[in-house]
């Protein structure tokens, strides 16, 4: 195709905004771009390899003078967005076809750059990228040589399109708790439901279960209990009910257990006086308590998914994950399958001495590739440049790079179909709600970072966008709960039980009051099989009826709302299960090993390899008498105790067990068979020995599969010895004691820090309720740790060591739990009004509200300036909407800008801060050229401000000069806009001209609300009621500045104005709204006597009672064509994404992006890094 500067392209394409004169032009063309993007779907196979077609760049000599010379000094394109593989390969492909230009050269009448990116895979299901275009050049002539810079952007992006039936959607949603070792599953289903008096499925099993163990075998008694008085008892009722217990309890039939449950209680009625009643009667309170306990999940529509494959009445699954295919969103398996799949493959490698190394390492690197044992963890994986965000692969003969992210992002997409599969089970279908899931609610651990929080938003998001590709459906994707707070919904859900009445009740007996308040300070400590996470709430329980005075309120049922404020949260990436496995694990190598050298020394077995060893171990661990013979227990010393890492022999000691045992595999994948062998034992007597399941507190390990792992992976010859390995629970707990007491003292320290005052005594409150989460908690030592470390007299605080509560069914399962419960308060607000009816019947309802654990900060930010740290937020700083689509937020001061922000994040004074944002305006200062290498207060005039919103993202904004503000269109709704109140009182004082010469008023009365952009009258609301409120005041200067933008231009008009402001200059929002929705205004001049005079009524700005947003504050502004307006949040700033607009516009905003943060690259505490 030929094109010149003054003809057209059969493409669509982008043109650069001419300047005056300006003799180069730059355009993005291609026959798929419409409004800026370019969709990239065009492929050509040549020679069996697949290209795709990019936009094509061209550049053009639009001068008419052809002596008018061009010279380009600089080109410089630049791509961002997901995913990254195809990112890097389309900049390559550019930067591929600008090479065959070595700078500088010059342009003729047109030059075009025709890129095309090899593809050695499918395109992705999503792909959306930024494409920046800029060229330096010169321009020459007879008489001037000037430089010029020139720019052009354009979005590339891809999604895949789906053909056939209409996608359906869930009327619910879907909560995920991704672990680090097991994941659970929790969904909302509008279809789920029972009747009112009703059990649950739960309850039912639960009843089963219990009276199963009761009743279901022949020994039954009690004790207490004579035989013949206990034969008579049960005799008596199994003939009532024609039924043996034990065919009752197998009947599973839950109308003839519930009967058989009534037939003892008419029994035992008959045996008051009889030594059976207390014994019995307190058996069956017992199950009572048990039953009500139990959270109403069924009641609430909520439903725990039963998804692993292999084990499909098990809630969790574990986050093993298997990779079965790449094209596209990568596909896996995850849970038992994956793990016994990973066992079968390991077991398959071939034993053939002659067998080369490098087939070996082959082979261990495509089992490494395929199974991920904690993928959870790459969302923590140090990023940095290049390979660092990728791993290898190794898939059907060919070597491939993934990105940390698509794992990810496939266990997600799994864990979701999964449980879709589960709902539509032939068996659940009439259940369930049909359709696929577009509302999902993902957790994370409290202090994971920004940018993994929004990663994984992004990831899921993309999986929702392809399912429901061509329908109105709008996907969504909710961050709103970290796992601590998630999991404290759960258990203040669970507190008020299964008879809310009396639940209620219940609770106001644990309560202090406060006012006319009940309060109650809860921590949540959750240890998990990765990190641990805490969260430190305030309950405050208040009566709201909604009946008036003198109403009839019939039975006197009582209408409570419970607030729950976060006053604190904490956590630690690499506190939990596995970093406990990881130690035991050391302690089990180690203790073979020794088993090993002692069976040598006392000549029970032959090796040249331990031989080897005891020559060259240091004196230590050789036997005093005899320098020639191991010393039995001498390495295992060094290892087993709580703080092995203070020993000087620490690394050696594990550096001479890898050369019996070696399965440090990052060098040599060959050594996986070894460390997972290992790891599965370390972990299976973990597990085994904190649920106390195994005989005499110890677990063995298998001898024949210890005996094979030594014989056939390590080559040692055992001959007749037997080498029996035992860990006990003691040294579970030595090697459990470190991980705990760390966890724990995060706790105390978080408590000493924020435990609130009591405004009568000054003395901090106690903690009134502890709760323990996270399937480390099953360990005896961490209620002891806690008893240990909270209860020293040193403590700044006051516990209350009778309120634990673990409950360990719900271990892993209360965050998805609570996450999903929470969105369901979210989404159905109840009206006290509605609920007067059931009130009359005397029965108390319960309202949470969940929505206020998202409007504090749990922590502080400070921003780092020379030799110090200075605050940007504190801790327990309230949140609130900017407007009604928008996360709460809040807005620091405005500071002066630094070349390099650093933000860190601060849980309580004693804790060594968090990087948790990184800001770089030099490198925009040079983009724009503002930057000076020679003077050191370049960026003297602009300011800073921070704003963070409840997922505690940080965000910088940027301006020269005081900040402009974006004020909406000259048009407005009239209930937020009051328009030319000068008109207004010019109108009204000349209906009052009679009345104000009778008054013989000295002084000029202004005639207008604004003269010289300043006011003449004040402005106030309420001005009848007990709390009238000043919004304006006479005098004051209307010295902001107003952009109205223009409909359907993307110019602004400038004004001046003002927004109401306090005694500190900050701006003031609205008082509460009235009953009516909307604040009345007048206009005031406090000089006249007479109300009559100086009161003129302007008019009322608000909303319908149903429209005023949850949390959001309501501001005023005036500008100097007298309008005034009402804005739901804060006033927006006149904001613009290019940054050129800090040189060329004063007062206008720059959103400044972060920098990424490169993750703390933790080897010794991540079990799978291949150093162990």
């Amino acid at each position: 195709m030929v094109i010149n500067s003054k003809g057209a392209s059969k493409y669509s394409s982008l043109n650069f905004a001419k300047d005056v004169d300006m003799p180069v032009g730059i355009k993005i063309v291609g026959n798929k771009i419409v409004n800026k993007k370019f969709l990239l779907n065009q492929i050509k196979t040549v020679n069996n390899t697949k290209w795709l077609k990019l936009p094509v760049i061209e550049l053009i000599h639009e001068h008419e003078d052809p002596a008018n010379i061009i010279r380009i000094d600089q080109i410089n394109c630049t791509i961002t967005g997901n995913p990254l593989e195809l990112r890097d390969k389309i900049q390559q492909a550019y930067n591929n076809s600008f090479n065959n230009y070595p700078i500088p050269f010059y342009l003729d009448s047109l030059l075009r750059f025709s890129p095309y990116c090899k593809l050695d895979r499918s395109l992705p299901i999503y792909a959306n990228y930024f494409l920046g275009f800029n060229i330096d050049y010169i321009e020459q002539n007879s008489n001037v040589s000037e430089s010029h810079t020139k720019s052009q952007t354009c979005n590339l992006f891809y999604k895949k399109t789906s053909k056939g039936e209409k996608m359906l959607s869930h009327g619910g949603w879907i909560a995920i708790d991704f672990g680090t070792s097991n994941s659970t599953v929790t969904f909302y289903d509008p279809r789920e439901a029972i009747e009112p008096n009703e059990l649950s499925l739960e309850q039912k099993d639960l009843l089963f279960k219990l009276f199963n163990e009761w009743l279901g075998s022949s020994d039954s008694k009690l004790p207490g209990v004579g035989d013949d008085e206990w034969q008579e008892y049960i005799e008596q009722v199994e003939s009532n009910l024609g039924k043996s217990w034990p065919e009752i309890i197998d009947n599973k039939n839950s109308s003839i257990l519930l009967e058989g449950i009534r037939q003892l209680e008419i029994s035992l009625g008959t045996r008051l006086d009889d030594p059976i009643y207390p014994v019995v009667s307190k058996k069956l309170n017992e199950i009572y308590r048990q039953l009500f306990q139990l959270p109403p999940l069924q009641k609430e529509r909520i439903v725990l998914a039963k998804i692993d494959k292999n084990l499909p009445q098990d809630t969790q699954i574990t986050s093993e994950l298997e990779l079965v295919g790449v094209n596209g969103f990568l596909e896996v398996e995850m849970g038992e399958i994956a793990r016994n799949n990973r066992l079968a493959a390991m077991s398959q490698e071939t034993t053939d001495e002659n067998q080369e190394d490098e087939n070996q390492e082959t082979f261990w690197r495509k089992i490494e590739s395929k199974f991920h044992h904690s993928p959870k963890r790459y969302l923590n994986k140090t990023r940095k440049k290049g390979e660092e965000d990728k791993i290898k692969i190794y898939w059907q003969g060919e070597e491939k790079n993934i990105e940390y992210s698509e794992l990810i992002q496939a266990a997600m997409k799994c864990l979701i179909e999964l449980t879709e599969n589960f709902k539509d089970k032939p068996e659940n279908k009439k259940r369930y709600d049909s359709g696929k899931f577009y509302r999902v609610i993902v957790t994370y651990p409290t202090v994971s970072k920004p940018e993994n929080r929004r990663k994984l938003e992004e990831l899921v998001s993309q999986i929702l966008e392809q399912k429901f590709t061509d329908t109105d459906v709008k996907v969504d994707v909710k961050k709103d709960f970290d796992e601590a707070i998630a999991a404290a919904i759960f258990y203040v859900w669970r507190e008020f039980g299964g008879n809310q009445t009396i639940g209620i009740e219940a609770f106001k007996t644990r309560c202090r009051r406060s006012g006319q308040k009940w309060a109650q300070n809860l921590m949540v400590l959750d240890i998990g099989g990765g990190t641990t996470d805490l969260a430190l709430i305030r309950l405050l329980l208040r009566n709201d009826s909604p009946f008036d005075p003198g109403e009839d309120r019939g039975a006197g049922g009582r209408y409570y709302v419970l607030t729950p404020e976060l006053m604190g949260s904490s956590g630690h990436l690499f506190l939990g299960g596995e970093l406990i496995t990881l130690r035991l694990f050391r302690v089990l190598k180690v203790a073979i090993v020794d088993n090993l050298l002692t069976a040598f020394t006392e000549g029970k077995l032959k090796d040249d390899k331990l031989d080897l060893l005891i020559r060259g171990l240091e004196p230590r661990f050789l036997q005093q008498d005899n320098h020639n013979k191991y010393r039995t227990g001498s390495l295992l010393e060094c290892i087993d105790k709580e703080n092995p890492e203070n020993d000087p022999f620490y690394s050696t000691v594990l550096n001479y067990a890898e050369e019996i045992l070696p399965t440090r595999w990052k060098e040599d994948r060959k050594k996986l068979q070894a460390f997972y062998t290992l790891w599965r034992w370390a972990d299976d007597a973990k597990v085994e020995l904190s649920k106390g399941t195994v005989e005499y507190d110890e677990y063995e390990i298998p001898p024949n599969q210890l005996e094979q792992f030594i014989r056939v992976q390590q080559a040692i010859e055992l001959g007749e010895y037997n080498p029996g390995i035992k860990l006990s629970k003691q040294q579970l707990e030595t090697a459990a004691s470190k991980v705990v007491g760390e966890a724990i003292n995060i706790a105390k320290e978080l408590l000493e820090s924020r435990l609130p005052k009591d405004s009568s005594t000054g003395q901090k409150e106690p903690l009134d309720w502890l709760i323990l989460s996270g399937q480390t908690c099953h360990l005896d030592l961490v209620r002891r740790k806690i008893n240990e470390i909270f209860s020293n007299t040193k403590n700044d605080f006051e516990w209350n060591p009778a309120r634990i509560t673990f409950v360990p069914d719900y271990a892993k399962l209360a965050t998805s739990i609570g996450a999903c419960y929470g969105m369901s308060r979210q989404q159905f607000t109840y009206s006290p009004k509605s609920a007067k009816d059931k009130l009359k019947e005397g029965k108390s309802e319960l309202y949470i509200e969940v929505n206020n654990l998202l409007y504090t900060l749990p922590c502080a930010f400070l921003r780092q300036v020379v030799g110090s740290l200075e605050p940007v937020f504190q801790a327990r700083q309230p949140l609130y909407k900017f407007n009604s689509n928008e996360e709460a937020k809040a807005r620091s001061e405005w500071f002066g800008v630094l070349p390099t922000t650093n933000i860190y994040r601060r849980d309580f004074e004693s804790q060594r801060e968090i990087l948790w944002a990184k800001f770089n305006f030099e490198e925009i200062a040079k983009q724009i050229g503002i930057y000076s290498q020679n003077n050191n207060q370049w960026y003297e005039g602009f300011q800073a401000q921070f704003e963070v919103n409840q997922t505690l993202e940080i965000e910088m904004v940027v301006c020269r000069g005081k900040p402009h503000y974006l004020v909406g269109d000259q048009v407005d709704d009239n209930n937020s806009t009051l328009t030319n109140i000068n008109q207004t009182i010019s109108e009204e004082l000349k209906t009052r001209k009679e009345e104000l010469e009778k008054a013989n008023i000295q002084e000029e009365v202004p005639q207008a609300m604004i003269i010289d952009s300043e006011l003449q009258w004040d402005i106030a609301i309420g001005i009848n009621e007990e709390s009238p409120q000043l919004v304006f005041k006479a005098g004051e200067k209307l010295d902001d500045i107003f952009h109205n933008e223009d409909e359907g231009e993307q110019t602004t008009k400038e004004t001046k104005g003002a927004i109401s402001k306090d005694q500190n200059q900050k701006p003031r929002p609205l008082p509460a709204f009235p009953r009516s929705g909307k604040h009345t205004f007048y206009a005031y001049y406090p000089s006249l006597e007479s109300p009559q005079l100086k009161e003129i009524y302007l008019g009322t700005l608000g909303f319908e009672e149903n429209q005023i947003k949850d949390n959001c504050r309501y501001y005023i502004t005036i500008d100097d064509q007298s309008n005034l307006r009402i804005h739901e949040g804060e006033v927006p700033y006149w904001i613009s994404d290019q940054p050129e607009v800090l040189k060329e516009k004063d007062g206008c905003v720059l959103r400044v992006k972060r920098s990424p943060i490169e993750e703390e690259n933790n080897d010794e505490q991540n079990p799978f890094s291949g150093v162990h």
